[in-house]
């Protein structure tokens, strides 16, 4: 078992779903209670097209310009739903429908279309839907690790303006907090957290290490600052136990085994509240 824990290939991919799994719930707290946690599927499905053009820009599978295409992507989804919300009669779901759709089918367009091209160093280019943590190299982890504490950092000289404008953006407004642009920063913190999380976790599944999260800790607590320290735990043990599962059974991948992990996670405690809450006396 030791020999098993010490392995590098297991220590690079948990570092690696570590280093997403923390910031992308710290930034679903804040979706979370703007209600808008569907946003976080919609940037992740807007940073695929971003991948497949920084490849074609690089022309590199090369970890930075993937992450930096996929963030750029995420960023333009984000500004995309925010200019349909305000200029046109559309919800918010059909907005959000819309531009995840939209994206999603142009990074499918793009992958075939390098695919028939036959471009160099286009082998692996598929992964990025499930994500592939075993081949996280030291390289890769500085990247990711660089970008997520970038984020947190930023989240944390900008938390009292991010918690104004999430709570009551009338009273941030009055306050000189210009809740618009504090909601935009936060848009591109989840983008470029989503982005980081692509290769190890999947294109299609990041959007669990937003979402999730912040829904079981939102369970337990109204205040902020707990609810982003039980998402950061419970979406830390999820990357523990999903990694681990991955690399002990064969040929199951890390990003579905750690979403099964916070799914099974978020079940639970699901049902120990109902059954807590039927049997408090009237």
């Amino acid at each position: 078992m030791s020999e098993f824990f010490s392995n590098p290939i297991y220590f690079n991919a948990l570092i690696g779903v570590l280093l997403v799994a923390l910031p992308c719930a710290i930034c679903g707290c804040f979706l979370q209670i703007q209600n808008n946690s569907l946003f976080g599927e919609t940037i992740a499905h807007g940073c695929l097209p971003g991948v497949y053009f920084g490849f074609l820009f690089s022309e590199s599978r090369h970890v930075l310009w993937l992450t930096l295409g996929a963030a750029v992507t995420g960023i333009v989804s984000s500004l995309i739903v925010t200019f349909v919300l305000q200029r046109t009669r559309l919800k918010r779901d059909a907005a959000l429908a819309a531009v995840l759709g939209g994206m999603y089918g142009l990074g499918i367009a793009l992958l075939s279309w390098i695919q028939s091209a036959e471009l160099p160093n286009q082998n692996g280019l598929e992964s990025v839907f499930l994500g592939n943590a075993a081949a996280l190299t030291a390289s890769d982890l500085k990247i990711t690790g660089t970008l997520g504490v970038l984020a947190l950092g930023f989240i944390a000289l900008r938390y009292r303006s991010l918690v104004a404008s999430s709570f009551d953006r009338t009273h941030a407004l009055i306050s000189g907090q210009r809740p618009h642009v504090q909601q935009l920063l936060l848009y591109a913190l989840v983008s470029i957290c989503v982005s980081i999380g692509i290769q190890s976790v999947g294109a299609l599944l990041v959007a669990a290490l937003i979402i999730v999260p912040a829904a079981i800790a939102r369970m337990f607590t109204h205040s902020l600052l707990t609810m982003i320290a039980m998402a950061a735990v419970f979406s830390g043990t999820a990357g523990w136990l999903g990694t681990s599962a991955s690399a002990m059974l064969p040929n199951l991948p890390t990003g579905p085994c750690v979403v099964l992990a916070l799914t099974g996670l978020f079940i639970v405690v699901a049902l120990v509240k109902v059954l807590n809450s039927q049997m408090r006396p009237l």
